[in-house]
């Protein structure tokens, strides 16, 4: 989309050449020349994210489920929310190169989770938040008041949540689509609903978080106004420490809250810095092949083992910075004052799920489905429940795909579990029905994670040497590479079963099952999937490590001040990369002036 200037050449023999810096310097005076030249527009609030946010805000605000024909509205306004985010991936980037690759997965993921909200769930019928009231009164028949049933519990999950009730005057209730309240009440109803993609707080969380038990008497009601007279309470003591599928964790105190926030900031913090100073050196993370190949021989070039493993640790320190760091702005700068419930501690659990317990135990399967953070799930799950929930196949197993957010690599497992034991009963041709569309729901939400991803290289400035089916090749190939790793488990099982099996064979494995058949020890287990995870991540990384590389993702400064640089005199650094204040004038907010009024703005 847009074209970024040629590189200066330099030979061998330039020691103080900073590949980096001369990229970098030409990645933005091609940005701010096609912004001059009318052919690019800056990442502009509120313009560039009318499509992702505010339309389908004002949309979802209004009261329709008394609203036929407002309710059949909702596919234009999709059109429309379509439409508009594929402008801004046509004609916007920003200087900023993660800035850039963000406004493709922006506008991608927009577009989608609007779609979800939209067209494939009922939010106003079906959605659920938990809020924070003061407690009320009932009539009693003298005429005298007093306290309505207990909405709460005996004992609070956390100490944010034993704060609000201590004084004995708030209660907890699930509160569906306010379409009696004023407008402002009910744009905040939405605006969490738009923001909570996991459904943390919510009666359609993700197993993956841990949640209170949800309200069945919420599903399917046809009077989402009658809150005030009839809350539904919220079981809070109910909410496990950690999600039972995946391991993640929530904190019951602000100590151990900020402490495990802070612990993860630091590192997170150190290990960018770490790599923002090394792999730089190594023009693949500048360029991306092949041109860091034909251009720069004289660089050195890191083993493809090491730029995966490095890539790797960028992406999830990242992920694990921001996420934090967020969470710490919510609930201590923000706090219950302007957040209400939703700076309670229960509400901001864990980014990722317990590594032991998913993919040491789960292998690929796990590291996706549970291990890896699954704040895209619900979005990505939602169009293949919708296409197939018109027929019988969804229904046609227990477990079926409906519920709280479940699916993906997590849930196929269960699925598969009921299918045997189903077949065993002669149901063999319901249950494959049901199988095959779960293993279609969950090849689509790859796909669209491919896609999302691919949306970021087309939105950066050197958008013409990404090369979008990549990101599309890594994600397709994730499910393959479950179902290889299944198939090859029971492969080898069998052949140790054959081996060591009969009998005589007990104790010199792991011990054998009530069948008779052999069980390894857990640690050749763990041990096997570790390593089919890592091999098939390594080999398949290619797909979405390069088409990051040539978006020039990694010239992005994730933190502003370099502990390292401070002391860095003997790293050997030059010039540039030796500042240890690292941000400049491309971060930050700014005044745009655009053609029209409506396309000036905040620029990001």
């Amino acid at each position: 989309m847009h074209n970024s200037q040629p590189l200066t050449r330099h030979g061998a023999d330039d020691s103080n050449f900073n590949l980096f810096a001369v990229y970098q310097q030409n990645y933005r005076a091609a940005f701010h020349a096609a912004v001059a030249a009318g052919e690019v527009k800056p990442l502009v609030l509120p313009w560039s994210f009318i499509g992702s946010f505010f339309l389908p805000l004002l949309y979802l605000s209004i009261p329709h489920t008394q609203r036929p024909w407002l309710y059949r509205m909702r596919w234009l306004v999709a059109a429309a929310i379509v439409y508009l985010n594929a402008r801004v991936m046509q004609t916007t980037s920003a200087g900023n190169e993660a800035l850039a690759y963000a406004t493709g997965l922006m506008a991608a993921w927009g577009t989608l989770w609007s779609l979800t909200l939209l067209i494939f769930t009922r939010p106003q019928w079906e959605a659920a938040r938990v809020e924070r009231r003061p407690r009320r009164k009932q009539q009693q028949h003298e005429g005298e008041e007093k306290p309505e049933p207990d909405l709460m519990m005996i004992k609070p999950p956390d100490e944010s949540v034993a704060a609000a009730l201590a004084d004995g005057k708030a209660e907890y209730y699930w509160q569906r689509f306010p379409s009696d309240s004023p407008f402002f009440t009910r744009l905040c109803w939405t605006a969490d609903l738009l923001v909570s993609f996991r459904g943390t707080g919510w009666n359609h969380a993700i197993p993956a978080v841990p949640h209170p038990p949800f309200p069945s008497s919420l599903v399917g009601g046809d009077h989402p106004e009658d809150d005030d007279e009839a809350p539904v309470p919220v079981r809070l003591d109910l909410i496990p420490l950690a999600s039972k599928r995946t391991g993640t964790v929530r904190w019951p105190t602000y100590a151990s809250f900020l402490r495990s926030r802070l612990t993860t900031l630091a590192v997170s913090w150190m290990v960018i810095d770490l790599l923002t100073v090394t792999v730089r050196k190594d023009p693949y993370f500048i360029l991306g092949p092949p041109a860091c190949y034909q251009y720069y021989p004289h660089l050195p070039q890191y083993p493809s083992l090491v730029r995966n493993v490095a890539a790797m640790a960028g992406i999830v320190a990242g992920l694990h910075l921001y996420h934090a760091l967020a969470q710490l702005l919510v609930v201590f700068v923000a706090g219950p004052r302007l957040m209400g419930a939703r700076a309670d501690l229960w509400q901001h659990p864990a980014l990722f799920g317990c590594f032991l317990a998913n993919v040491a135990d789960g292998g690929l399967q796990g590291f996706w489905g549970g291990w890896w953070h699954q704040t895209f799930r619900r979005g990505f799950l939602a169009p293949g429940r919708w296409l197939f929930s018109s027929s019988s196949w969804y229904s046609a197993s227990p477990g079926g795909g409906g519920g709280g957010g479940g699916g993906g690599g997590g849930d196929y497992s269960h699925d598969h579990h009921q299918h045997q034991h189903h077949h065993h009963h002669g149901k063999h041709t319901r249950i494959g029905a049901g199988t095959v569309a779960r293993l279609a729901t969950l090849a689509l939400a790859f796909l669209q994670s491919g896609l999302l991803h691919a949306a970021g290289g087309v939105t950066s400035v050197s958008s013409t040497r990404t090369v979008p089916w990549t990101p599309v090749v890594f994600f397709l190939l994730q499910p393959v590479g479950v179902a290889l790793q299944m198939g090859l488990s029971r492969v080898l099982l069998g052949l140790v079963n054959v081996v060591v099996g009969g009998g005589g064979g007990k104790g010199k494995a792991g011990g054998h099952t009530s069948s008779g058949a052999v069980l390894l020890p857990r640690w050749v287990t763990r041990a096997a999937n570790l390593l089919f995870v890592a091999a098939w991540l390594h080999f398949t990384a290619w797909g979405l490590v390069d088409d990051m590389s040539r978006a020039g993702l990694w010239l992005f400064e994730p933190v502003p001040v370099s502990p390292l640089r401070l002391v860095g005199s003997w790293l050997g650094l030059h010039g540039d990369g030796a500042k240890w204040w690292r941000w400049d004038g491309e971060y930050g907010l700014r005044w745009h002036s655009g053609r029209t009024w409506w396309e000036s703005g905040v620029r990001l």
